[in-house]
């Protein structure tokens, strides 16, 4: 639980030294006038691929993948895109507001645990519409050096992914 708590700390504090819980770093963004948001995203989830591969290998990490049901996943980016519009935050920066003292994002944490309830008590209902299961879909192979080649060759995209948004991002300034 430290090791958790630590990296969630250096997480929140990368977050606010980098402003990008700020709205205009957000809505810069949204308008394709500020990359500092998505090279984040893309160094990190290359950067923690790999990683949770390589704990996953050492008995550290298990996956526990959940059904790729289309429709549902459609509909509720859609739905977590407005309210990131709205409110100017993603779920991590949200946080990291909150920290800073900013009221807006307490009511927007506020907002998502009324917004998670609704979904649990409503979600025997809707769940006919949101369409087929078509399984625990993932790139694991079974075989190690398959799947480590695989990851270890997504990371290396992503990350070329967030040089190459560096470069535009400098033409931009």
């Amino acid at each position: 639980m430290i090791k958790v708590i630590l990296a969630g700390m250096i997480f929140g504090f990368i977050l606010q030294q980098t402003r990008v819980n700020t709205f205009d770093k957000i809505a810069g963004f949204a308008m394709l006038k500020d990359m500092l948001v998505p090279k984040l995203l893309l160094a990190a989830i290359s950067v923690g691929s790999f990683l949770l591969f390589l704990e996953i290998q050492v008995g550290m990490a298990s996956l526990h993948i959940k059904p790729f049901v289309l429709i549902g996943i459609v509909v509720g980016g859609i739905l977590f895109g407005i309210g990131m519009a709205i409110l100017g935050y993603c779920p991590g920066t949200l946080i990291v507001s909150v920290g800073e003292g900013a009221l807006d994002a307490l009511l927007g944490i506020a907002g998502g645990l009324v917004a998670g309830w609704l979904f649990t008590v409503i979600f025997p209902a809707i769940q006919p519409l949101l369409g087929p299961n078509l399984g625990k879909i993932n790139l694991y192979t079974g075989n190690t050096l398959v799947t480590g080649g695989i990851v270890l060759l997504y990371a290396v995209v992503l990350m070329w992914i967030a040089f190459y948004l560096d470069k535009i991002d400098q033409n931009l300034s």
